[in-house]
């Protein structure tokens, strides 16, 4: 894991002008970059090895969130030195900043919207030589585009394989596509592998949920959503009896 040392005070007056949230520090990406640029530090990545392969910021370390012994190694870190965590979109990067803190840890900073804001604002990432692009559910632009100008309604579902209320969403917008497959256009886009596209819509987390109808968009929403709402919007949206 490469590190980086720094003096605090350096920076003290830039920091206490970020955002708080439980005594760590949540950041811009252009805030981060300022930052981690001066080698100061733990730069940590919390990702799945499969995702660190596929788009990393340079010198991070990883450390799977997910994985049983992940406290366990977070803990490891030193104390007296700042740690600079992220991964996709900021949830698991905030909750593994929230470990640190109750544990007595002070120096803690976290990319708030993760390395999808990160690649918005066009910032470098490396890509390992051995990574295995995910092509499942791919949309590239162009499709996005042909799609959308459908006379059917079409309902788009953004997701990502790494994001749990994506997947606690899926057997719902499953069932959904099979009912009104006669009336509406139900697709999933997965965004990791969908990466033009997603920076071209500037697309900062998912799920996030869209609808299209006669070439307008007529809904959007991040997040979760209940069934009950979604079948309301495709009935009024639809004109579905």
């Amino acid at each position: 894991m490469n590190r980086y040392f720094f003096i605090p005070l350096f920076f003290s007056f830039f920091i206490s002008a970020c955002a708080q949230d439980s005594n760590f520090s949540n950041l811009s990406s252009m805030e981060f970059e300022q930052l981690i640029s001066k080698k100061n530090g733990t730069l940590l990545d919390v990702r799945t090895t499969s995702e660190f392969s596929n788009g990393h910021i340079k010198d991070a370390g990883q450390l799977n969130y997910y994985a049983l012994d992940f406290k366990r190694k977070l803990l490891l870190l030193a104390k007296d030195q700042p740690i600079y965590l992220y991964c996709n979109t900021g949830y698991r990067s905030k909750r593994a900043a929230e470990i640190l803190v109750e544990e007595g840890y002070t120096q803690v900073y976290n990319l708030e919207h993760g390395i999808m804001e990160w690649n918005l604002e066009n910032l470098p990432v490396i890509i390992e030589k051995d990574a295995r692009p995910d092509t499942k559910n791919k949309m590239e632009p162009d499709e996005f585009y042909a799609l959308i100008q459908s006379d059917k309604p079409v309902f788009i579902d953004f997701y990502a394989p790494w994001c749990a209320p994506c997947r606690k969403m899926m057997p719902m917008i499953d069932s959904l596509k099979a009912e009104f497959k006669a009336q509406i256009t139900i697709v999933k886009i997965n965004v990791d592998a969908s990466k033009k596209l997603v920076k071209e819509l500037k697309l900062g987390s998912v799920p996030y949920f869209v609808f299209y109808q006669s070439k307008t968009k007529k809904f959007e929403h991040y997040g979760l959503i209940g069934r009950e709402e979604l079948v309301s919007l495709f009935e009024s949206l639809s004109n579905i009896k």
